[in-house]
C-alpha cells in the first residue's frame, strides 16, 4: 500500500463535504480504532510532533525524529481490524488494553519484518519473536510489550474479551504464538487485509453482516488453534466456540435448535445446555438472537424492500412471517413494517 493510498479517510456513503482530516487531527486518535463517523480510517504519524501525540494515546518508545507509523483501520460489528506499516518502535507494556474501555484480546500477524513480544522483567519474563507469516494471540490486560527493531508490516485484529465469538475466553498465558504453517492464521490475515483494501463504505447492511459473520468465524477458529489447552475449561470453551460457529452458518435452517444442534455435535441436549451454564446467553437465545440480527439487517436494507415477510422468514430461519413478526416486535418494540418505513425514509 502506498502513502497516497494511506493518506485519506473513508466516510459512510452519503456523507457531504467530506474531506480528509489533517495529520495532526488524526494523530490525536487511538491508532487501533476508526475515527467516529467513519467506516475506514487512514492515518499517518511522522516526526517529533506526531510522536508526542501518538505516545499520548499509546505509550511508545522510538527515535522521535525518524518516527513513522501508517494505519488503516475498519470496524466490523465490535471488531476492529488494522493494517500497520511502521518503523523501529516499542509499544510499552500496558494493562489497559491499548487505550480501550473494555478488556480486549488482540490477534497479531506479521506480514513483513520481525516483532518481539515480551512480558515481565527483562531476563526473567516471557519473550516471543514473530517473523513473516507468524502470529500471536495477546491478552490486552496482561502487560505485554511489542518491539520492532526495523520496519515492519502487521495486521492487528482487536476483539472485546466478552465477544461471543471467543466462547468465554479465560485468562491464560499473556500471549500464545502460531507459526507460518497455521493455515487459519494466514487465511485470517489475508481476509482482513483484503477487507481493508475494499470500498467497504459501499457495502449494504446485509452484505456487511455476512462479511462480519465470515470474519468472526475465522477469528473463532484461529483463537481455538492458538489458545493453550487447559483441561476441562479448555474443552468446554473449545466446544462453545464450535457451537457458535455452527449457529453463525446454519441459522437459516428453521429446524436448528438445541435438540438438532446437539445431535449434530454428537452429544445429548443436556450436555449442550451445560456448556453454556453461567454464560450470558443460552443456546436457544444464541440462535434466536442471530436470526433477529439477520432479519433486522434485511429490513433496514433497501435492496430487500420488495421482499415479503414470508421470504425473509425463509432467509433467516424463522419459518413463518408470524414468528418473524413476533421476534422483531419483542426485540425492538416495532413492527417489521415500521422498521422498513424508517429505513426507506432515511435513504430517501
Amino acid at each position: 500500500m502506498t502513502v497516497t493510498e494511506m493518506d485519506r479517510t473513508v466516510r459512510p456513503s452519503g456523507a457531504t463535504n467530506a474531506r480528509p482530516k489533517t495529520l495532526h487531527q488524526a494523530s490525536a486518535n487511538n491508532p487501533f480504532e476508526p475515527d467516529p463517523g467513519t467506516i475506514v480510517s487512514v492515518r499517518e504519524w511522522r516526526g517529533e510532533e506526531d510522536f508526542a501525540l501518538f505516545n499520548n494515546s499509546v505509550p511508545t518508545t522510538a527515535r522521535e525524529n525518524t518516527f513513522h507509523v501508517q494505519a488503516r483501520t475498519a470496524r466490523f460489528g465490535s471488531i476492529d481490524i488494522s493494517y500497520l506499516v511502521h518503523g523501529p518502535l516499542r509499544l510499552e507494556p500496558t494493562t489497559e488494553s491499548w487505550g480501550r474501555k473494555e478488556r480486549t484480546l488482540r490477534l497479531l500477524v506479521v506480514l513483513d519484518g520481525e516483532v518481539a513480544l515480551s512480558h515481565g522483567e527483562p531476563g526473567h519474563g516471557e519473550t516471543m519473536t514473530l517473523r513473516r507469516r507468524e502470529g500471536a494471540l495477546v491478552l490486552g490486560w496482561s502487560g505485554v510489550s511489542y518491539t520492532a527493531n526495523a520496519p515492519a508490516r502487521v495486521v492487528i485484529i482487536d476483539i472485546p474479551a466478552e465477544h461471543e465469538v471467543l466462547g468465554g475466553l479465560a485468562d491464560a498465558a499473556p500471549f500464545e504464538g502460531g507459526g507460518s504453517e497455521s493455515a487459519l492464521l494466514s487465511a485470517l490475515a489475508a481476509f482482513a487485509l483484503d477487507l481493508l483494501r475494499q470500498d467497504v463504505a459501499s457495502l449494504t447492511h446485509a452484505v456487511r453482516a455476512q462479511v462480519t459473520d465470515s470474519l468472526e468465524s475465522l477469528i473463532s477458529g484461529t483463537v481455538a488453534t492458538l489458545s493453550v489447552p487447559s483441561g476441562n475449561d479448555w474443552n468446554r470453551r473449545s466446544q462453545r466456540m464450535h457451537v457458535i460457529r455452527y449457529i453463525a452458518t446454519h441459522y437459516a435452517d428453521p429446524q436448528l435448535g438445541p435438540t438438532t444442534l446437539a445431535a449434530h455435535l454428537g452429544m445429548s441436549k443436556r450436555s449442550l445446555q451445560r456448556l453454556f451454564e453461567g454464560e450470558k446467553q443460552s443456546v436457544s437465545q444464541l440462535i434466536q438472537n442471530k436470526r433477529v440480527d439477520q432479519v433486522l439487517l434485511r429490513l433496514r436494507d433497501p435492496r430487500y424492500s420488495a421482499t415479503s415477510l414470508d421470504e425473509l422468514a425463509v432467509l433467516t430461519g424463522f419459518g413463518s412471517a408470524l414468528a418473524l413478526r413476533r421476534a422483531v416486535q419483542a426485540a425492538t418494540g416495532q413492527t417489521p413494517s415500521a422498521l422498513r418505513a424508517e429505513a426507506l425514509a432515511s435513504h430517501a
